[in-house]
């Protein structure tokens, strides 16, 4: 029996065999569970008052300590009361042999403030970790949208380059068009005079070209452009520029080329336009050179450049003309 001092104490007092079965309960311990008599639950295992958790600590912790250490201190599980509420317990244990009989005297301190405390301090957890989900999802998403923004960017200035690209090309030939022409050879002369260094200027012109596509038809006449033009790629040294100047008219912008250099270049395109096989008849071209001169602008070294290719024409066609060398 309990004493009345111990049975109503302000704590709880339970008393276990070493098989775990209930032996005795205070009153005050019944109370918290809503319980109304010892017999209730005298005899039956410790487990039908266990959460499922507490059962699990209980056999895997409260059992081998105080078996191994005689005595166990603040040790907390969870009771369930009658009506199946959870009531958390900090218990202190000590094994002791009594009258032959080993008894696992517990006294248990209910925390249910601590016990509020840690759930509202689980309830934060969670809506933090919640809010760090939210967080690290809205990050993930931003992490998407700027890598897509980058792929977008990066597909523009691709499409800005590709459409500057066409702005400056010439269609059907792949040349240099006849804006990007004036613009490249605009920075030439500002560069070349600035360094004191030779420019020349030669304008090409396939000779009779409208006998061409009115004799072979204009898918032919295209033909022999494109041919002229690939030509001139091979042709070109590093730093030249070469472009359709308009219809049959192509342009060479030769940075660092006397009028020596400038008529081999230009002599040996014409040789090899004449020794191509576009149509059933020889195609040939007439050049004219000009070299930059001291106080020359775009219109003035195109215009001596014309000039000579006009010479060329007129004597006979099929030949290179420096803009040194015609007559007026």
């Amino acid at each position: 029996m309990i004493d009345e001092q111990l049975n109503y104490a302000p704590c709880g007092y339970l008393s276990l065999s070493d098989e775990g079965i209930i032996r005795t309960i205070n009153q005050t311990l019944l109370s918290l569970l809503g319980f109304d008599d010892l017999y209730e639950l005298k005899g039956k295992h410790v487990n039908t008052i266990l959460t499922v958790p507490s059962k699990s600590f209980y056999q895997l912790y409260f059992f081998p300590i105080i078996k191994l250490q005689e005595r166990v201190e603040e040790m907390y599980l969870t009771f369930k009361s009658k009506t199946n509420d959870d009531i958390p317990f900090l218990l202190n244990a000590i094994r002791k042999n009594r009258n032959g009989e080993i008894v696992n005297d517990c006294m248990l301190f209910q925390i249910k403030k601590r016990y509020e405390y840690e759930q509202s301090l689980l309830a934060v957890k969670k809506e933090t970790e919640a809010r760090n989900r939210v967080k690290r999802e809205q990050i993930a998403e931003l992490d998407l949208l700027r890598r897509e923004l980058e792929f977008k960017q990066k597909e523009l200035l691709e499409v800005n380059a590709q459409l500057e690209k066409l702005a400056a090309t010439d269609g059907l030939t792949g040349l240099k068009n006849r804006r990007s022409l004036q613009e490249d050879l605009a920075s030439n002369i500002a560069l070349f005079t600035k360094k004191s260094q030779s420019l020349s200027l030669l304008l090409l012109d396939i000779d009779h070209f409208k006998k061409i596509n009115d004799n072979y038809g204009h898918l032919t006449g295209d033909k022999v452009l494109q041919g002229l033009g690939i030509i001139l790629k091979e042709e070109l040294r590093e730093g030249d520029v070469a472009a359709r100047y308009g219809g049959e008219e192509f342009a060479l912008i030769l940075p660092d080329a006397d009028q020596t250099i400038a008529q081999k270049i230009a002599e040996r395109i014409r040789l090899r336009v004449e020794g191509a096989c576009w149509i059933n008849q020889p195609v040939t071209i007439s050049i004219g050179i000009a070299i930059l001169i001291t106080g020359d602008t775009v219109s003035s070294l195109q215009s001596r450049a014309d000039r000579a290719l006009y010479s060329s024409k007129n004597r006979g066609r099929n030949q290179v003309t420096h803009a040194n060398h015609y007559n007026d």
